[in-house]
Parts: C-alpha cells; structure tokens; sequence
C-alpha cells in the first residue's frame, strides 16, 4: 500500500472516532488532493508510456518491414549477379569457341598455303612411306603407314637408343666368339679384340655390320636373346607396341623364329626419338667411318646411306635391305630451321634413294 495512502487512512480513522480538529481536516483533504494529482500523474504517464510503446513497436515492424524489404532487394542483386556471371562465363566459353574456330581456321589455311609452296607429293615407288614434321609432331604424307611388315637393318635404330640410353660409350667391350656369329654383313670381328661402345656404335650406324649388332646387344643385357626383350619394351615404352623384334639387327628370322614386323607410322616414332640423342645424330651424320682394329689396321667405313652424298641437308639416319623388308632407308634432314624424317620401306634398289630425297626434298620446301 502506498504511504502517502496509509497515513490518510489514518487520519481519517482519527476524524471518524470524533476527534475533528479543522486544521487537521485540511492537511488530510491536502494530502488526498496531493495522492489524487499523483495518481493522475502517473496515469497520465502510463498512458504517455504505453502511446510510447505502441509507436516503439509500429516502428519496430515499419523497420523490419524496411529490413525484410532491403533482404529481398539483397537476394534479388545476388540473383542478378549469378545471372550476370552466367551470362559472362558463356560468353567467355562462346568466345573461347569462335578463337579455336579462329585458330583452326588459321591453321587450315597456313597449311594450304605451304601445300600450295611445297606443290605436289613426287611420284614414288616404294610400298609403306611415312613424312614426318616431329616438331608439329604432324604427319605429311604417308602410304600404307599402318601396314605391318618387316623393317630389315633400320631395327639398328631401336638397337642404338638402348645402347646409347645405357651410357658408358667409351666402357671397354670385349668380343666373344659368339658375338662373330651371324650372316653378312660383317665387318670381321674376332673374339678377344677390344673395343669401346662408342666405336663399335659408330660403326654399326655407319657400315650396319651385324656383328658389331650382336656384340653390343650381348655386352648391354648379357645375351642377345635378353636384349631382344628389351628392346619389344622399349618400342612398348615408346608408343610403338604393335612391333615385334627378334634380334638386334633385322635379319631374317631363323630356327622356327617368328618373323619380325613393324610399321611406317611405329618407326617414325622410334626414329623421332631417336633423333633427339645427340650421340646418335653425330653418328647418322657421318658420311665415312675410319674403326680402327687392335692390331694397329684401320678400316674406311663408307656410310651405306646414298643421300647423304647427294644431298646436302641430309644428315641421316639408317639404311636397310632384306628380302622381306625390300630396300628400306630413313632418311633425316634440316633446312631453314625446319626439320623432317621420311621412312621409306619396301622400295626398290634404284627406287629407295629417289624416294627418300624426292620427299626430303619436297617436305623442306615449307
């Protein structure tokens, strides 16, 4: 109970028992007109608190209106944006589309332009050809490339990227009598002689005897037989597994051997990397050969690749003969920064060289 209310009620007590004092009725009635103003005071306030509320919570919502109104406005730019991005990344991919369209385009027409400098492919003779442009990694003509067969002594190739890859070229070998076993042709090695790897390379890339072919092949795996199988890895190892190798050096199989095959298109790819070993390219290159024998004699090897000679941008690779292969060359060659490799196989003897430098010739042009 509030105070100022008790003491009236006492007060009041007071005059009802008859005690009446006049001036003590006017305290009383003053006091109670006094507790009546605050009463009404504090009415008044609870009402100015209550109108105040009221608009507290009609601006509270106008401002959750304004909240809820600015979020929805925030999805809808956000909704705006994606669209904006989405509509960005395909024109992105749109104009990546139209520069691939472009470069296609581009490309196309440089290529007609140098088939239009280079002319026509010369007439050739030779049954499986391959034209490669390894720095494109582009084919420019071919004829029966996929056609398997066999490849006769450009298999020396596969024989001197493992030889090469092995290191060592200047280690000592030592023939065995068994490494002198083997068809023409030979370049008369006898067991116990000395040579290094490096020479014995040189010369088989030079002259493609197929002594120095078994010896090598013994010296790097312990038996031909295990360097064979090194070598169908390798050609695996290389992206050219439809071949099939038999010994070091592409001769005809014997004994109930399978015989050996091997595409255009495979030995393109043996020989591309093959031409990236420096050690290789300075042997292709050499036209003549002087190998010196233990016993002080020295013998001139004359490169078995005619055009080499007759072709000053030649500098390589490997020839080969069998009657299965026919006469086969690969031919290398290098002008104005532009760099080609021709396999010719299954040509003729006359035919072999005019084909190899007809298309060197004519690849080089652009």
């Amino acid at each position: 109970m509030n105070p100022i209310r008790a003491s009236l009620l006492v007060m009041l007590a007071v005059t009802l028992s008859g005690c009446k004092d006049p001036k003590w009725e006017a305290e009383v009635k003053w006091r109670e007109d006094q507790v009546n103003a605050m009463e009404t005071e504090i009415a008044t306030r609870a009402k100015f608190l209550e109108n105040d509320r009221k608009a507290f919570k009609s601006k509270e919502d106008e401002v959750k209106q304004q909240l809820d109104g600015i979020l929805r406005r925030e999805q809808e730019i956000r909704q705006y944006e994606q669209g904006v991005l989405q509509r960005e990344k395909l024109l992105e991919e749109k104009k990546k589309q139209l520069d691939a369209q472009e470069a296609e385009l581009k490309k196309g027409l440089a290529k007609l332009e140098i088939k239009r400098k280079r002319g026509p492919v010369p007439a050739t003779t030779a049954q499986r050809i391959l034209v490669l442009d390894p720095a494109q990694d582009e084919v420019l003509f071919e004829r029966n490339a996929d056609l398997k067969g066999a490849i006769a002594s450009t298999t020396k190739v596969l024989t001197a990227i493992l030889i090469i890859e092995a290191g060592n070229l200047d280690q000592i070998v030592k023939i065995q009598d068994r490494d002198t076993r083997c068809a023409p042709v030979r370049i008369g090695l006898k067991a116990g002689q000395e040579y290094t790897r490096r020479d014995l390379l040189t010369a088989l890339m030079v002259k493609s005897s197929n002594d120095i072919a078994q010896a090598l092949a013994r010296d790097n795996a312990g038996s031909v037989e295990a360097f064979v199988v090194k070598m169908n890895e390798k050609a695996k190892a290389m992206g050219s597994g439809d071949c099939l190798f038999i010994n070091p050096n592409g001769l005809p199989p014997v004994d109930g051997q399978p015989a050996p095959y091997c595409s255009a298109r495979d030995l393109a790819s043996i020989c591309e990397f093959a031409d990236t070993l420096p050690d290789l390219r300075a042997m292709v290159r050499l036209k003549s050969y002087v190998f010196n024998k233990p016993d002080g004699k020295s013998v001139l090897l004359e490169n078995t690749n005619r055009v080499l000679k007759s072709c000053d941008y030649c500098d390589g690779m490997k020839t080969g003969y069998t009657q299965a292969a026919g006469y086969c060359l690969v031919a290398t060659g290098e002008r104005g920064g532009k760099r080609r490799i021709i396999v010719v196989l299954n040509g003729t003897q006359g035919g072999v060289w005019k084909d190899a430098q007809a298309l060197l010739d004519w690849a080089l042009k652009a």
